[in-house]
């Protein structure tokens, strides 16, 4: 249970209403009951405003909408995310190590560590304060783990890996897993060890079976405040930079760099040993092939139409590509 005081305090909100009142959940504006809150940013008609929820974040200009208890915020679609926070953190405290952890003798663990059955840390691995970890986990030798992060189950972090403060690794992420180098030799591949690691900042959030490669010889690094969905592949010494938003299934070659608050979209494919600059926006399944060197929006993919209408375009661009041919 949260009061609505500390509701309105974490985002900065004017109370209207019983600042001792409580809820115990999160709910969506028409599924809210008595004891839950909820938010509202304007966008539903005017019926959602006869919810059942306790009580209500928005804006100064919709509270005659709604009798109920209110928290008044420039943008309920914000609060709303801070809040969550708290709920995952009221529901989700530590509940102390298992029996059934394996724990090397010179791994470094913190008070008020939570690390569920199955999971092993290796090493000289050093885990910080309110650090929680799932099951099946496997925390390899020199990994550091730095305050409040959670670690969700079957997560895998190999060493060396530096991960920040309040990060959140999903289930079945890989971190420190070696990366794909190779130099030709004659018919076949020798194999390069990759001897770097990975660093990633505060508050960076790991999707689930998102793989991060550690370094040839440098680290691959991830700035404060990225956030990576599922499926993504970072290959070795890639750097993302600060507040980075990457959708799912983007595959990013090796010794790539990306500028800080750029957004690339889902499938979308980036070249090694290119550079990206900050504020540039990559739209849903673009092949990047080269460095782009000026902020804005960007891509290259098609979006669907009937397929008598897509040949009819194929067939054009066909013959542009010939005429263009003959003239040359």
């Amino acid at each position: 249970m949260i009061t609505l005081a500390a509701i309105a305090h974490e985002v900065d909100g004017q109370l209207e209403g019983d600042p001792d009142f409580a809820v115990d959940a999160l709910h969506g504006i028409q599924t809210a009951c008595r004891s839950s809150l909820t938010f509202y940013t304007g966008q539903f008609s005017q019926k959602n405003s006869q919810t059942k929820a306790g009580a209500v974040i928005l804006k100064s200009e919709h509270s005659e909408l709604f009798s109920t208890n209110r928290i008044i915020v420039e943008d309920p679609y914000l609060a709303y995310a801070r809040v969550s926070r708290l709920f995952v953190l009221e529901n989700n405290r530590t509940h102390g190590i298992s029996d059934h952890a394996v724990i090397s003798d010179h791994a470094v663990i913190a008070d008020d560590v939570s690390i569920g059955p199955f999971s092993v840390i290796g090493d000289e691995a050093v885990i910080e304060y309110g650090v929680r970890i799932g099951s099946g986990v496997h925390i390899g030798e020199k990994v550091s783990i730095k305050r409040r992060c959670v670690i969700e189950d079957r997560v895998v972090i190999t060493g060396p890996v530096d991960i920040g403060r309040d990060c959140v690794i999903s289930a079945g992420a890989v971190i420190g897993s070696c990366g794909f180098g190779y130099a030709r030799d004659g018919n076949s591949w020798q194999r390069i060890e990759q001897l770097g690691g990975v660093k990633i900042g505060d508050r960076v959030d790991v999707g689930a079976n998102t793989t991060i490669d550690r370094g040839s010889l440098d680290n691959t690094v991830i700035e404060d405040g990225v956030k990576l969905d599922n499926l993504i592949q970072i290959a070795h010494n890639v750097q993302i930079g600060e507040n980075t938003a990457i959708a799912g299934c983007v595959g990013i070659a090796g010794s790539t760099r990306i500028g800080g608050n750029c957004r690339i979209g889902g499938r979308a494919a980036i070249l090694g040993h290119l550079e990206i600059v900050d504020n540039v926006d990559i739209l849903a399944n673009t092949l990047v092939t080269k460095s782009i060197l000026k902020p804005g929006e960007y891509a290259s993919m098609i979006p669907a139409q009937p397929s008598n209408v897509w040949r009819k375009n194929l067939a054009m661009l066909r013959r542009l590509s010939r005429s263009t041919f003959n003239k040359s």
